[in-house]
């Protein structure tokens, strides 16, 4: 673990190797700074951060602590690369150190273009699931419908969609209570105009209900394309069906007739067994007719 203290004197990033070795985290910061301890674990901010990278999102997890003097992150590794420019930005932005306050904002802010940039490619997605599914729908006879076997780089995609809508939503909902207690550690210091962290918390509540909506589309066209996949799976099970009824009434006088009966009058009988193919046709034709008359072989 490493200990590290940027340009603006109110923030202290800790770099540890695992997120769960905070109570020696604590003694560094308390051995570091000399006055006081960070507050008790139960009171400690967690954040998610997600970020588009090369191969999808990437999702970072830390640990915030906000004093009246300090803000506090403990992150994972060699640092998180977001903060890094927020870190970077502040020390190159020349204007006069806001505090704790101001240096979370800036973190908030950062956070906030991560998700908007991992929701607008899930938006790409999305369409790219729909165009997907339009092209194998084209490809496609309707007797033949399609099914999962078609799509299966759209089944994949689906699922990594719902994966990181729910990470976003997440993150942005854990921002926004961020955004929220520095609007009332704010009000003490006057270092940050409320109206700021107003616009601030309004940016978060916006962005939750994009991440919203996509959800429910995202939603919406998955039961869509499982619902044309389980009409096609269906339209396999009917051609089984009508094969079977069918077949079954065949089977039914060969399983009769191979009986060993001592006497069996009938196949003495003028037309036997031109009666018997036709009692087969008409008990193989009922039930087919029977139920495309219901409506139920379209």
């Amino acid at each position: 673990m490493t200990l590290r203290t940027v340009a603006h004197r109110t923030w202290t990033r800790v770099f540890v190797t695992e997120l769960g070795d905070l109570e020696r985290a604590e003694r560094e910061i308390a051995a570091s700074l000399g006055s006081g301890a960070v507050r008790e674990p139960e009171e400690k901010f967690p954040l998610r951060f997600v970020a588009p990278n090369g191969e999808g999102a990437r999702v970072t997890e830390i640990i915030v602590v906000l004093r009246p003097d300090e803000i506090i992150t403990i992150e994972p590794g060699d640092g998180l690369p977001l903060l890094q420019d927020v870190e970077a930005e502040l020390a190159w932005a020349g204007e006069p150190d806001r505090g704790p306050v101001g240096v979370g904002v800036a973190m908030v802010r950062a956070g906030f273009q991560g998700a908007a940039e991992s929701l607008g490619y899930i938006e790409a997605d999305i369409r790219r699931v729909r165009s997907s599914v339009a092209v194998v729908a084209n490809q496609t006879s309707a007797a033949r419908g399609f099914s999962v076997s078609d799509l299966p780089s759209v089944n994949m995609l689906l699922a990594d969609i719902d994966q990181v809508l729910s990470q976003v939503s997440y993150a942005v909902g854990r921002l926004t209570e961020l955004a929220r207690l520095l609007r009332r550690e704010a009000a003490d210091t006057g270092a940050v105009p409320r109206a700021e962290l107003d616009e601030l918390i309004q940016q978060g509540e916006a962005l939750h209900g994009r991440a919203e909506f996509l959800v429910d589309r995202h939603r919406f066209h998955a039961r869509g394309t499982e619902q044309q996949i389980a009409t096609s799976d269906l339209n396999i099970v009917k051609i089984f069906t009508v094969l079977w009824a069918i077949l079954i009434p065949g089977t039914t006088l060969i399983n009769w007739y191979g009986q060993n009966f001592e006497f069996m009058p009938e196949l003495s009988w003028n037309y036997s067994s031109w009666v018997q193919i036709l009692g087969v046709f008409v008990l193989a034709v009922l039930p087919i007719y029977t139920v495309k008359r219901a409506g139920q072989l379209r």
